[in-house]
């Protein structure tokens, strides 16, 4: 079967700290919004370092029919005095099997060195994303949006407000966003352009992201990738704790649903 899904590379993006400005709950602009979003995703970075997750994440081709339940730990990292953050993700489970023999390999690396700590991180995070069903590399990531839509990166995009989404709340606001400008920050076979597209659920009075929907390609025929967060009670932050997944193919949609356990802090460098 011939798979149109094709490997993709996300590039590291920068962020730095801060926190995110109250304002009281209306109907905003576009200009004044964004900048909440921005401030709201430097703060989510900064209290989401260092913390792993234990995701259970399903994924289902239907013809010829086949499924794969992959156990990973999942940990965004950023060391201290560094700009850069990842996102890595090292599958120890496939359907039921162990395929490593040592436990929290990632969260043992971040005792080494930055440099050397990195490399290997990425290289347990390429090494698990084979045992995808299809290929589709790296970008299963619940926290691309964000990564996207760092203010550093907002001129790239033309943004849209949509309507108000009262099923998640009195002050939640749609925010539609379109890549336009190339290079493009996501790269298909690390080489051509993947414009991206999608949306996010925005509280307008802070900015807080309380859901994300990536699309490539276009709407209902490309890929897409949505992730919902919500507040972990034990560390009193916005964690990721569903991600939903679809990748075109010539026989069905591939499909995939990573959920996320328990969380809890790491200590790096």
């Amino acid at each position: 079967m011939t798979r149109r899904t094709g490997r993709v590379a996300i590039a590291l993006l920068a962020v730095g700290l801060t926190v995110a400005p109250r304002a009281s709950a209306q109907n905003v602009q576009t200009k004044e919004l964004l900048p909440r979003v921005g401030a709201y995703i430097l703060n989510f970075i900064s209290n989401f370092s260092n913390v792993v997750a234990e995701e259970t994440y399903k994924q289902e081709i239907p013809s010829p029919r086949r499924k794969r339940q992959l156990k990973s730990d999942l940990m965004l990292v950023k060391y201290p005095g560094s700009d850069g953050w990842l996102v890595f993700r090292d599958t120890f489970e496939v359907d039921g099997k162990s395929v490593r023999a040592e436990p929290e390999r990632l969260t043992k690396l971040f005792v080494e060195p930055p440099d050397s700590a990195l490399r290997r991180a990425r290289e347990i995070s390429e090494a698990s994303a084979k045992y995808n069903l299809a290929n589709i590399g790296t970008i299963n990531n619940p926290l691309l949006v964000l990564a996207l839509m760092q203010e550093v990166n907002h001129a790239r995009f033309r943004f849209t407000l949509g309507n108000i989404e009262k099923s998640m709340g009195p002050d939640i606001r749609v925010l539609q966003f379109q890549e336009i400008r190339t290079p493009s920050l996501i790269k298909l076979n690390g080489n051509g352009d993947l414009f991206s597209n999608g949306l996010m659920w925005v509280e307008q009075a802070t900015g807080r992201v309380l859901k994300t929907q990536l699309n490539i390609g276009r709407r209902g025929a490309g890929i897409e990738i949505s992730t919902t967060f919500t507040r972990d009670p034990e560390l009193q932050i916005d964690v990721p704790v569903l991600l939903k997944e679809w990748y075109p193919d010539l026989n069905g949609d591939i499909t995939g649903e990573a959920s996320d356990g328990v969380w809890f802090v790491v200590k790096v460098g």
